[in-house]
């Protein structure tokens, strides 16, 4: 999923989101960083953690902590391309498209008595995303895992039953890849809530008041590489919080609104950095093709030419966001460089005329997005110069999701402005898109069981050049529905104390704790 924001798990977190913006972390001052010598890194984290198993963890503000307190047998570098290095491992082999070797550094230890991380450990963290009665949020990453095959203490295969493209690029190295205790989760019940019961990671949670703070400190027990910080304290905030944070000197690492880019890089000067990097994210106009006002695909095709999405992305953004041209956002494999219904009002006009549709009244809603209200008035003005009056409704988040996912019932939706966020493989984004998600996110509610087969076939494909052009054939078939008008793929900006060497995942969106350090 994404980002990795786990989309089932979303409304009870949206929901207890809502809770926490009514208690605001108690900040220490800048004064901490250096009590008795300790050195204390303190950021914003968009939300609260909310669950962190790995298996059903629900987004970035989950996976931060994640990155710090687990280990794996890859992970991803802290670089500004895609890529991984071993962690847990000492080997990682792939013999054949569907068998990978892997051999554990010896003697990594879990936290709480549990002994060493064993291939055992391994063989219980990627099998139990198939377990039904876990109902994995992510069983999708181990789509095809066939088993784990453990050769002795510390060695390993995972079979898998056909070729998984994504195995390298959006499972082992990410969330789902992240090995648990096998001993210490079923002591549990099988199930990790934001107790991780025992860890292997160089940090570890020392403390933990909901709503207000988070705490890692050192693991002693961490096998690899030390890292700078003694201390990280995480405040969960919302990005315009964070930043008047940080410029009160309570913080030394947040988030910044698209909005607040040039002026941070204004006032910066030297005692700031600022960090902007292209999101994995991808945010579009949706039409709910089943209802009745939208069921004419030309009607739906008119909306598509009478959106200028160029000027929406000026209009918000500047010079900073280009437009995006399907679904898939660059640099991964599979993003398009073109679209085929562009800006054309008359064109709009010609098809609505031979719809018969005259004085078409449409509802757009939206969740209470700075950028997605922007982006609505300016579609707003759009389809009002070619006829069509459309209403602006604006909602918190969760009561957006709600209206939408009514099961196999067509919900009283017209048109939407949405965003997910995704990893580095193309097969997180189509994978919503489907027929099962129908009334659960899929809110466009467009169902074709060709299109479902094409995408499950392109997570095997491990030709680069076929896979690009397989998934570049679904977004086409996508746009062609006339049921999206893709808009952009957004950025993730931070800004950093210029004293602090920033670590990030290369699309920006997730700090990797691990590798902060001095600048």
């Amino acid at each position: 999923m994404l980002t990795g924001l786990s989309r089932r798990r979303l409304l009870g977190l949206l929901l207890g989101g809502a809770v926490a913006a009514c208690g605001r972390a108690q900040l220490g001052t800048a004064s901490e960083g250096g009590i008795a010598g300790r050195r204390i890194l303190r950021l914003q984290n968009d939300l609260d953690i909310q669950n962190l198993d790995p298996a059903n963890r629900h987004g970035w503000y989950d996976e931060l902590v994640m990155f710090a307190i687990y280990s794996s047998l890859c992970q991803y570098q802290a670089s500004d391309t895609w890529g991984w290095q071993l962690d847990a491992a000492e080997r990682l082999v792939e013999i054949d498209t569907r068998t990978i070797e892997f051999t554990l550094k010896p003697g990594i230890q879990w936290t709480g008595g549990f002994g060493a991380l064993t291939a055992q450990d391994v063989k219980f963290s990627f099998e139990r995303f198939l377990d039904p009665t876990l109902d994995a949020d992510y069983r999708s990453d181990w789509a095809t895992l066939d088993g784990v095959e453990v050769c002795d203490r510390y060695s390993g295969v995972i079979h898998l039953r056909q070729p998984f493209s994504p195995l390298f690029k959006s499972t082992l190295p990410y969330g789902s890849g992240m090995i648990v205790c096998q001993r210490a989760v079923e002591a549990h019940g099988g199930r990790i809530d934001t107790d991780p019961f025992a860890t292997s990671g160089p940090y570890q949670i020392a403390s933990w008041v909901p709503r207000e703070r988070l705490v890692l400190r050192r693991n002693p027990l961490w096998h690899g590489p030390h890292p700078y910080y003694d201390e990280i304290q995480l405040f969960p905030m919302n990005m315009n919080e964070g930043q008047t944070a940080f410029d009160a000197g309570d913080l030394d690492m947040a988030r910044l609104n698209t909005s607040a880019i040039d002026m941070a890089r204004a006032t910066a000067g030297k005692a700031a950095t600022v960090t902007v990097r292209p999101g994995l994210e991808y945010h579009w106009l949706g039409m709910n093709v089943d209802n009745p006002k939208l069921k004419d695909l030309r009607v739906r095709r008119a909306i598509q030419y009478a959106v200028n999405v160029p000027e929406v992305t000026r209009a918000v953004f500047g010079d900073d966001v280009g437009p995006a041209f399907g679904a898939v956002p660059p640099p991964i494999l599979g993003a398009r460089t073109h679209k085929r219904y562009n800006f054309d009002p008359d064109q709009a006009r010609r098809l609505l005329k031979a719809a018969d549709v005259e004085h078409l009244k449409l509802r757009l809603d939206l969740s209470s997005d700075e950028a997605h209200l922007s982006a609505a008035l300016v579609v707003q003005a759009q389809l009002a110069a070619v006829g069509i009056a459309v209403e602006v409704r604006s909602m918190d988040t969760a009561s957006f999701i709600t209206a939408r996912q009514t099961g196999i019932h067509t919900p009283d939706d017209e048109l939407h402005i949405q965003h997910f966020t995704t990893a580095a493989d193309p097969s997180w984004v189509t994978q919503w898109f489907t027929c099962k998600e129908v009334g659960i996110w899929n809110f466009e509610r467009r169902c074709s069981p060709e299109w479902d087969a094409q995408s499950e076939s392109a997570v095997s494909e491990l030709d680069p050049v076929k896979r690009a052009a397989d998934y570049e054939a679904l977004q086409a078939q996508m746009e062609e529905s006339g049921a999206y008008v893709f808009l952009y793929h957004g950025l993730n900006a931070w800004i950093t104390r210029a004293s602090i060497k920033g670590a990030w995942t290369p699309d920006g969106k997730i700090p990797l704790l691990r590798a902060v350090t001095a600048a």
